[in-house]
């Protein structure tokens, strides 16, 4: 077995999925898959550049937990606009606050 991290396991094979693009004969549809692999492979060298810097600092915890920026919740698309405990209106869909009283929501388009 090789020592390969879980992250260069995912290089490697996402270096061999790039070769395997030659495959498409859309054009379009190959330049496009090339581009997201592309990112894909520089977002991932970006994180072990971040951590290798972090060990070479000495940091133990090279991750901090954050709170997540929003949390999805599944809901019923039959459910109407509900009403929060500060009687404010709240989008039944993305829960965002309704600051106006409109026809639909701000945040994502919803109509209510």
């Amino acid at each position: 077995m090789s020592d390969d991290t879980d992250i260069e396991m995912f290089l490697k094979h996402m270096q061999a999925e790039l070769e395997d693009t030659s495959e498409i004969l859309d054009l379009q549809a190959r330049e496009l898959r090339q581009w997201q692999i592309e990112v894909a492979i520089q977002e991932g060298l970006k994180f072990l550049n971040h951590v290798e810097e972090k060990r070479k600092l000495g940091l133990k915890n090279i991750f901090m937990e954050r709170e997540a920026v929003r949390i999805i919740k599944k809901r019923n698309s039959s459910e109407t606009t509900k009403i929060n405990r500060e009687d404010t209106l709240v989008c039944p869909k993305c829960d965002h606050e309704m600051t106006e009283n409109l026809d639909f929501c701000e945040s994502c388009g919803h109509k209510l």
